[in-house]
């Protein structure tokens, strides 16, 4: 084996599996290893079914383990450093060499720097917390429900807007007299596909009468209300919030990110600035050519797209065979309405201007959502 064949994946949600998956298949002679502190694999797209009662946590998780046939070494543990000048990750246990480094962390929370977020807010973007979430929702019999974005950016952009037509949908079906609220410090919707889609999914909020409150920005959370920058607030009997999201430490003090807070890649490879070091996923920064927002959303849907592309280059590193992809930026994403339609969001964001469509709500989608959760929990091990 050549010194050129260590492969190491840090983390293995959807990019990290992936993309060790495609080098397991493209490049047979790799040394491939994944680094993953979790021993569950979750689906997050389902969190909000999950925190509703419509999915049962057996659907949405389960353990994770690699077949074998696949030739992958997955260590259970947590990565403690990365050190680029010696190419070598350290975790609580042991000691990694690499060749090619494939950093697919993810966000962290961090609930804390909102006063009062993690004491009266509930949140779904993690399994134990959309848990608690089912709990609270189930007696909530009237009142008012208030759902929002504490800070930008945040991943699945679209996910809190999904969720709150879907319990509109859902208080309406079961006759509980609870109005929906959401606010945001964007603009409007789906900022990053720019403001004619935006106002689509702002008109279909209003169609729903769920009302919305844009360009605010959390400043501290109390019992039953919300206090914004410039003292406005909103009482709620229920509060929905998703928490500021942060790059994880250890890539922090790798020297990995930038000004942004986040991995800065080249938006064509993935590569960062450091020799065969590359991010894919939510712990990047990405560019956009365009005005809309300074950079692309963070989405599973292009995190799957970056995990092919870099899987095929440094498979081509390693064999010496095929030919160099670049990403275009290319990604898709579903917006549950209600209980049988979702609307869809697909486009290639790099382009300038981006080439984006907004596909309105259809049963259609819905089902091509529930074959993609079927996909990843059944099929893809």
């Amino acid at each position: 084996m050549s010194s050129n064949d260590r492969v190491v994946v840090l983390g293995c949600g959807m990019g990290g599996l992936a993309v060790s998956s495609l080098l397991a298949e493209r490049a047979p002679s790799a040394s491939i290893t994944i680094v993953e502190q979790k021993k569950i694999f979750e689906f997050p797209p389902s969190f909000p079914l999950l925190a509703m009662g419509r999915r049962e946590p057996g659907k949405v998780r389960r353990v994770l383990s690699i077949p074998k046939k696949r030739k992958v070494r997955l260590i259970n543990d947590r990565v403690s450093s990365i050190q680029t000048s010696s190419k070598t990750v350290k975790t609580e246990s042991e000691r990694l060499h690499y060749d090619h480094l494939v950093i697919s962390m993810g966000v962290d929370y961090s609930p804390g720097d909102v006063p009062g977020l993690e004491k009266y807010a509930h949140q779904f973007y993690d399994f134990e917390s959309a848990m608690k979430l089912r709990d609270a929702l189930e007696t909530l019999e009237n009142g008012k429900l208030l759902i929002g974005i504490s800070r930008l950016p945040i991943k699945c952009p679209v996910a809190p807007y999904g969720l709150a037509l879907l319990l509109q949908d859902h208080f309406a079906r079961a006759k509980k007299n609870v109005a929906v609220e959401f606010f945001s410090p964007e603009p409007h919707p789906a900022p990053a596909a720019g403001p004619v889609i935006g106002k689509q999914v702002e008109r279909l909020l209003a169609s729903k009468g769920i009302a919305f409150h844009p360009k605010v920005k959390l400043s501290k959370v109390e019992k039953d209300k919300v206090v914004f920058e410039g003292k406005t607030e909103i009482p709620n009997d229920l509060l929905i919030v998703v928490p500021p999201h942060k790059c994880p430490s250890v890539v922090v003090e790798a020297g990995l990110t930038d000004s942004s807070g986040w991995v800065p890649v080249s938006p064509q490879t993935l590569a960062t600035r450091f020799e065969k070091v590359y991010a894919i996923g939510d712990v990047t920064a990405i560019e956009t050519p365009h005005a809309h927002v300074p950079f692309l959303p963070k989405s599973g849907s292009f995190a799957l797209g970056q995990a092919e592309v870099v899987a095929n280059n440094i498979a081509m590193s390693i064999t010496g065979k095929g030919e160099r992809k670049i990403w275009d930026g290319t990604g898709s994403c579903f917006l549950e309405v209600n209980r049988g339609e979702s609307a869809m969001l697909r486009g290639q964001f790099l382009s300038n201007p981006p080439r984006l469509e907004f596909h309105p709500a259809r049963r259609k989608w819905q089902v091509e959502k529930t074959k993609l959760e079927e996909y990843w929990m059944t099929r893809r091990f």
